[in-house]
């Protein structure tokens, strides 16, 4: 007997266990107003497939659709056949970007799936659940109603459920911009916004949860002038002081003098930027059909950067057309040289739909067949010369990222002829190691150490220096590590202790205009400099520094 309301399970596996589908809250909200029972399911890329299989099949759902991405596809068929034998009974709808332009593939590859909503799929879901899923449509498009009239995403009961994930939201659809490797491209991906006030509303539900990161998928954030900086005003000024950081994708040419005078005011830590450089070669630009004007976005970016409250994420893409291995590295020490707070080196990927699969044989690109469709060789690059790109990205998460190695990394380059120079060669000395390189702080400083002393012998304590001040800057922990405790260690802290302690009054110790308590001396680091040349370059005529627990520096002779 057919139940009265249908049952809906909607599934995502993330790539994380702190994302959220955005899509699945979409699809749910647009339902609403249909007598049906919706819910979401969300797992992650690291969970096993038979036990998300088992998971959903003991939900009994009339109907289970799946949104489907790039970095799920491989998981999500294997899921299919696992569910059609569990589930006989139950509906199967596929919809997302990774279907939605080659939905035929899907289809032949599982011909036991009940159809395939492709596009921005709310309307067609929403029409399928009015009609009872009884449509014998394999492939289901239907346009959507303007963005501005569409409802809001989350439910107090939905963010009640993403408690320590991070929640998406997004003020626009589609993209201004052309590029022919991204599927925001298309024609049928017109750019669309909502007012500023329906967003507001929406997002004072969503921070009622007080949530670690909202994340704004807008393609570009700030592509509307006004429509961003009202936005950013209004969380500054409402949630400057709040746990929650904001990020946006946006593209520094469309920065202009009213949004640095909101941004230059923002807390550190409120708002994070994603900006794709992708590549500063012009030809390469003009190829993908990229608009921009690299000096004038260094330019921008140089100003973001300056002003120091902003975390800065640059991305770079390897595999473009008339990109080789030269221009390649003059586009990483372009954007390395920014000195942004992450930089991503991605690659390529020649995804179904866009006009990059179409131009992809005249260009000589070769690509994976299967889900992410990563670039594999092009006539500007060898496989084995990506294969080395892929390494230096590696090297750059490892090393550059996470911010530990700073003034180790930029002494190291500073004996090199580039950043790149640099990065290459480390990859060159990694393939010889016998070592894993792992994330962690020992195995990465255990690596440029071995380095270091395989390559520049003579200035061991200098690069000691570089590498223990590293640590001084970034270390919660007030002692060295063995690796690298320096001799006499003692006798310096000793020392400093002292100096500090002549120049205290009632606990409080007042030197070169810092002030501070007497008791957090027990929880600084204290540094002396071993070499003339670490001395020369960066004491500033003093020989000894205090790194407080706050991370103020204050610069002495004893």
């Amino acid at each position: 007997m057919e139940r009265s309301m249908k049952r809906i399970i909607l599934a995502g596996i993330n790539a994380r266990y702190t994302h959220s589908c955005l899509a699945l809250y979409c699809l749910k909200s647009a339902l609403r107003g249909i007598e049906v029972e919706a819910a979401v399911r969300e797992f992650s890329i690291n969970q096993p497939v038979d036990e998300i299989a088992a998971r959903l099949a003991a939900e009994g759902a009339d109907v289970t659709a799946l949104s489907v991405y790039i970095w799920n596809s491989e998981p999500v068929r294997k899921l299919l056949p696992l569910l059609h034998e569990r589930c006989p009974g139950t509906l199967l709808v596929l919809g997302g970007p990774e279907v939605s332009y080659n939905p035929g593939s899907w289809l032949e590859a599982f011909p036991f799936i009940g159809c395939i909503v492709t596009g921005r799929g709310e309307q067609g879901f929403r029409a399928l659940a009015a009609g009872g899923f009884r449509d014998n449509k394999k492939i289901i498009a239907v346009p959507n109603p303007p963005f501005a009239d569409m409802p809001a995403p989350y439910t107090e009961e939905d963010l009640a459920g993403l408690t320590n994930r991070y929640i998406y939201y997004e003020s626009s659809r589609g993209c201004p911009f052309r590029c022919t490797y991204c599927l925001s491209s298309r024609s049928d991906q017109t750019m669309e916004l909502k007012p500023v006030e329906t967003v507001t509303d929406e997002l004072k539900l969503i921070l009622r949860c007080r949530p670690r990161l909202v994340k704004f998928i807008d393609r570009t954030f700030n592509a509307v002038r006004g429509h961003g900086r009202a936005v950013w005003r209004h969380l500054l000024e409402n949630y400057g002081t709040g746990p929650t950081t904001f990020h946006f994708e946006i593209h520094p040419l469309y920065l202009d003098e009213e949004d640095f005078a909101v941004l230059s005011l923002c807390p550190e830590g409120l708002f994070q930027f994603e900006i794709g450089v992708q590549s500063t070669n012009r030809e390469t630009l003009a190829a993908v059909k990229r608009s921009g004007d690299w000096e004038r976005e260094r330019a921008a970016l140089e100003r973001l950067i300056a002003l120091g409250n902003i975390r800065v994420h640059l991305d770079l893409i390897a595999g473009l057309p008339f990109e080789d291995m030269t221009s390649f590295a003059h586009s990483f020490n372009e954007v390395y040289g920014l000195r942004p707070d992450h930089l991503q080196a991605g690659f390529l990927k020649v995804l179904p739909g866009t006009e990059m699969m179409d131009a992809a044989g005249r260009f000589g690109i070769s690509y994976s067949p299967r889900a992410p469709y990563q670039v594999s060789g092009t006539q500007w690059l060898s496989g084995n010369e990506l294969g080395l790109l892929e390494r230096i990205s590696r090297l750059v998460d490892r090393l550059y990222n996470t911010g530990r190695f700073d003034m180790t990394l930029d002494a190291l380059a500073g004996r090199h002829e580039s950043s790149f120079d640099l990065y290459r060669e480390l990859v060159l000395h990694d393939y010889g190691s016998t070592a894993r390189l792992t994330r962690g702080w020992e195995s990465c400083a255990v690596f440029l150490m071995d380095y270091m002393a395989s390559r520049f012998p003579a200035g061991k304590s200098f690069f000691l220096d570089a590498m223990r001040w590293d640590w001084c800057a970034v270390s919660r922990i007030p002692h060295y590590p063995d690796m690298i405790r320096p001799e006499g260690h003692a006798a310096t802290k000793k020392n400093g202790v002292a100096f500090f302690r002549s120049h205290e009054v009632d606990g409080i110790i007042s030197h070169q205009g810092c002030r501070f308590d007497i008791s957090d001396l027990k929880r600084s680091l204290f540094f002396r400099a071993e070499s003339d040349e670490f001395m020369e370059k960066q004491m500033k005529g003093n020989d000894h520094a205090l790194f407080l627990p706050d991370k103020r520096i204050i610069m002495f002779t004893v």
